[in-house]
């Protein structure tokens, strides 16, 4: 969990582009109090990630219910003698569906919060954002557009929650639960999945991993897909089977969640690595365990003729507080 020093402000927002007459245009807000223009953002609640934190900034300041792409750079800055820290994604709205489906429902901002929302040109946004270091995540999106790497699908990796020790479970491993402490981040991954468009649920067989998924299959109102080749043994009697099946759901269309147990991440990452390019933003985590019980890797996915290409990678461990 990234640690902030006591007195930060976090927030979370997003860029929300589209392209119409040929041209990418983002949708920017005003703000009547400060007379200025910006991006959609806004604080983090209490047990709430940053993923979807900012769709729900997103959705109660334009209205619009969006999905989660590539992440863009985080803004620090001082603000009434704290340092406000605010990350930012690029956002395309969606028109409902599971995704939607699974979102807690959102309040409308006040008039006197935002009284305004403006789709701009690049060249427009460039000369109406008020402050200039907002223009930071909004030039890297224009590099992504020019390149052809903007219009990404979330892959979502998930370890499975807490689960009860070995030791003080006597049943077959395979029924195994989750703790209290499990089920309760199994809860809040609902959000955050729905936060990056999963239309599919994947996971191995194995109780503590459908367990860590289910509530987000039960409110998106979708089916958990079951993969004998992510279990535990299924890895270690044939772990070439478990890089294939990965690879396969790696290649597949639309975002979706997989989650799997730790022995399989070594395998599971260095398929990723593979999907991996120069130009590829962020990191891969370096040693094992890779994540902790209910952690989240994000791989950003860019379809291509040549096969799936990862341009960004992001991790959510547990919920970001100072």
């Amino acid at each position: 969990m990234r640690r902030y020093p006591p007195g930060t402000v976090i927030a979370a927002g997003a860029l929300v582009w589209r392209v119409k007459n040929d041209q990418l245009q983002v949708l920017a807000v005003h703000r009547p109090r400060y007379d200025d223009w910006s991006w959609p953002k806004g604080k983090l609640n209490v047990g709430e990630t940053l993923p979807a934190c900012a769709i729900r900034e997103v959705a109660e300041e334009t209205g619009k219910q969006v999905v989660l792409g590539q992440p863009l750079p985080t803004l620090r800055y001082p603000t009434g003698g704290k340092t406000k820290v605010v990350k930012y994604w690029a956002a395309q709205v969606v028109s409902g569906g599971s995704t939607v489906k699974a979102r807690p429902p959102v309040k409308d901002a006040s008039k006197h919060e935002i009284d305004k929302t403006r789709w701009l040109t690049v060249e427009e946004a460039r000369k109406r954002i008020t402050f200039r270091d907002d223009l930071r995540p909004l030039e890297v999106l224009v590099d992504a557009y020019e390149n052809d790497r903007l219009d990404t699908r979330a892959f979502v990796l998930v370890r499975h929650a807490r689960a009860k020790r070995r030791k003080a479970w006597s049943g077959e491993d395979m029924d195994r639960p989750i703790t209290k402490a499990g089920a309760e981040r199994a809860r809040q991954l609902v959000p955050l999945f729905a936060a990056f468009g999963a239309r599919h649920v994947e996971s191995s067989p194995a109780r503590r991993c459908v367990s860590t998924v289910e509530p987000y299959a039960d409110a998106a109102g979708l089916k958990v897909n079951t993969h004998r080749s992510l279990t535990e043994p299924g890895h270690a009697s044939k772990p070439l089977a478990t890089a294939n099946t990965f690879v396969k759901l790696l290649e597949k269309p639309s975002g979706r969640v997989v989650c799997a147990h730790r022995p399989t991440l070594p395998t599971i990452v260095e398929m990723i690595r593979a999907s991996t390019r120069w130009f590829t933003r962020g990191a891969l985590p370096r040693k094992n365990p890779y994540l902790p019980a209910g952690g989240v890797l994000v791989a950003h996915v860019l379809d291509t003729d040549s096969g799936a290409r990862v341009t960004a990678i992001e991790t959510h461990l547990l919920q970001v507080h100072p």
